[in-house]
């Protein structure tokens, strides 16, 4: 059955041609030169502003903070459709994502969206029940730049393993059109069309939208998903900038949780199965909106104003947990689970930067007020924790339906407002040391009000952040730096914050690292380097006197070495190399029965990850092969429960048939490795990707 999104996604796919020759701009297609990506000296982007670890227009090289930018190119080259797929293969982060939180990372010994926060163009979707659903597929993005470690000072609380920061691609009067079609194997399919082009004399419109489906590398394993992004900039004067982008997503992924173990291995021979009910859901639909000013009030002065508004629904029905019945090999199913969630979050950012010297030295500084108030409601089946159980075969030949004892009904309403007060400032005391300091208030509320009880909570937070620096540039092209930050991750998601947990204050985490970044002489490549230290302090653990009750005072900590480098050794070579080996632990923590996990490392914290990449590029054609490593994982705290380490490769090659047309294969998991990327439970594994095929073609108009 067609949806009525996809039709929109249609009339807009059709409608773009017409756009690229608003106002009769003529169309002007430029050659693709493979030869000149390969000799530029920007492949990490040290010398590009970021803006995800800084708003104060700095270059990379001059931040004192581990941050990474992944183009467009690039993630095309390795054949990354997701994000989430292209954010792995940066330095030190592995992908958790899983049906329950959406997309999730692991990053500097820290899990989750409750710790390594999301955003896009820097405007985050405040966190709720753990889980994150956008942004997803790569297509209308220009970048994705990530910040490791502590990003309080820039995002709020949420994100003491760091932040990804997906950049979108801008509107331009200069017309221009861009599409990809591909297909793969397992009926996998793929479509996208993007625009732009100038409105009127003082405007630029760009839409993008995509499709994306298949049948899944597991049984039932369907999959599909439709968005739109539309950005509209006007520019009335040399100095006033305003920018309006709406968008709507509809994603529909793999209802999927993994296999049980057999005698705590996985079992090859269920590499295929997918114990969900045939009438499973998982829904994820998006609308956002927002409008941004930007005013040059002088040379050195500049006042920006952002308001969003953002409409998120969510809707799972699922049987979730399993185990095998060795006496009968079937396999027991529990879990019967229906949620959804209704969240909708407004707010607005406020922020004056300078570029003016102070005392005769170079001077950048910004300070703004940021608000955001989300109403969320919370609907679920288990409130009286009674759970249908079921049996099928090993095999799954009759999956079952979906059943419950209780209905699904309103569990509970929060309205969350969080406010915050930011400042930031460079100050270069010679032309070789930048000293930077960054500060940030916040003041969150939240009132949550259950439909089922009398209970309900009414809580306030006030966590500080700061995060000050040093850079020291020997020459141009080689910095050394060290910051010392602190930020905080909350027990639980705030904005769904349960009675149970509104006792515990936030968690704090304080960060020490030392790094160094160098771009080499000759375009010949760029490389990074550091090493870092976070302790996070009031984890929940149990109380040393009486197990039974939960109290904040467990301490968890990680410490690292990170490398990476893009290197271009002779004409026509490129190698994308990075590592990053982690020491992560719980110093104090009291788990059931007084049981000390004090040593233990964290649940799907590797301790090494590793990602290499090697192409060859002609002027016509390229070809390229990479390897991702991640190490030894533990499924629970006891460490009791391994997952095992594993490296996938993957392959693609490309060949340029004109200066308008790429026909591009790539080749995932080249080897047909059976893995485990993440845990659902400490018996349950979630099983990578098996081998798969996609060719595309990619097309300039």
């Amino acid at each position: 059955m067609i949806k009525s999104n996809q039709l929109i996604t249609a009339a807009v796919l059709a409608a773009l041609p017409n756009l690229a020759m608003a106002d009769e701009v003529a169309l002007t297609l430029k050659d693709v030169s493979v030869e000149s990506s390969v000799e530029q000296d920007t492949a990490l982007n040290l010398k590009q502003p970021n803006s995800t670890a800084s708003r104060l227009g700095l270059n990379a090289i001059d931040i004192p903070a581990s941050v990474e930018t992944l183009d467009i190119e690039t993630i095309r080259m390795r054949g990354d459709i997701n994000i989430h797929e292209a954010v792995s293969r940066t330095t030190g982060i592995s992908d958790i994502s899983n049906l329950g939180s959406g997309v999730a990372y692991s990053a500097r010994g820290f899990t989750g969206n409750d710790s390594v926060g999301q955003a896009e163009d820097g405007i985050r979707l405040l966190t709720a029940a753990s889980t994150l659903t956008y942004p997803s597929d790569t297509w209308g993005y220009q970048s994705v730049e990530v910040l490791r470690g502590p990003a309080s000072v820039m995002f709020g609380d949420g994100t003491v393993g760091g932040i990804v920061n997906s950049i979108r691609k801008a509107p331009s009067r200069e017309s221009s059109i861009e599409a990809l079609v591909g297909t793969g194997s397992r009926g996998e399919y793929r479509a996208g069309i993007g625009g732009t082009g100038a409105v009127g004399e003082i405007g630029a419109f760009r839409a993008d939208a995509s499709v994306t489906g298949g049948n899944g590398y597991v049984d039932r394993g369907e999959h599909d998903s439709q968005k739109i992004m539309t950005n509209l900039l006007l520019s009335p004067t040399d100095d006033l900038r305003i920018n309006f982008t709406l968008d709507h997503s509809d994603e529909s992924p793999t209802r999927y949780t993994g296999i049980p173990l057999r005698n705590g291995r996985i079992d090859s021979s269920l590499r295929k199965e997918n114990y969900n009910i045939r009438d499973d859901k998982q829904s994820f639909t998006e609308d956002r909106l927002r409008a941004k000013v930007e005013w040059q009030l002088s040379d050195a002065l500049k006042l920006s104003n952002v308001s969003y508004w953002f409409n998120t629904r969510r809707h799972w029905r699922n049987v979730e947990t399993f185990s095998i019945n060795n006496a009968t090999n079937t396999v027991d199913r529990s879990d019967y689970t229906e949620i959804k969630h209704q969240q909708k979050q407004i707010g607005n950012r406020f922020e004056l930067a300078s570029i003016a010297d102070a005392f005769g030295h170079k001077n950048r500084w910004s300070a703004g007020y940021e608000v955001a108030r989300v109403d969320f409601k919370y609907f679920d089946n288990f409130y009286n924790n009674n759970d249908p159980s079921s049996n099928v075969s090993i095999n799954n030949s009759n999956p079952g339906y979906f059943t419950t004892i209780d209905p699904t009904v309103a569990d509970f309403v929060s309205k969350t407002v969080q406010q915050s007060l930011f400042l930031e400032d460079a100050f270069d005391v010679t032309n070789q040391l930048k000293l930077s300091a960054g500060l940030r208030q916040d003041w969150i509320n939240v009132d949550h009000e259950s439909r089922l009880t009398t209970t309900g909570i009414d809580k306030e937070y006030s966590p500080f952040a700061y995060r000050f620096g040093a850079v020291y540039q020997t020459t141009p092209s080689t910095a050394f730096y060290g910051q010392f930050s602190q930020g905080s991750d909350p027990v639980s998601s705030i904005v769904t914050l349960r009675p149970r947990n509104g006792a515990f204050k936030l968690t704090s985490a304080q960060q020490s690292e030392l790094g160094i970044k160098h771009v080499l002489p000759e375009a010949k490549g760029e490389l990074t380097f550091a090493i870092y230290h976070i302790v996070k302090d009031d984890i929940i653990t149990r109380d040393a006197s009486n197990p039974t009750l939960s109290v904040q005072g467990g301490k968890q900590s990680s410490r690292g070495v990170e490398l990476s480098a893009t290197l271009f050794p002779v004409n026509h070579w490129r190698t994308d190399l990075n590592m990053a080996l982690v020491d992560a632990r719980y110093d104090a923590l009291l788990e059931a029965g007084g049981v000390s996990r004090a040593g233990n490392t964290p649940t799907n914290v590797p301790e090494k990850i590793a990602n290499a990449w090697v192409y060859y590029q002609q002027a016509s054609w390229e070809a390229g092969i990479g390897a991702r490593m991640v190490g030894k994982r533990y499924a629970n705290n006891a460490n009791t429960s391994t997952m095992q380490g594993y490296t996938v490769y993957d392959a693609s090659v490309a060949w340029r048939v004109n200066p308008k047309t790429t026909l591009r294969g790539n080749l995932r998991n080249l080897t047909d490795k059976l893995y485990a990327p993440v845990s659902y439970n400490a018996q349950q594994f979630i099983l990578g990707e098996s081998r798969r095929v996609e060719l595309t073609a990619e097309l300039a108009f």
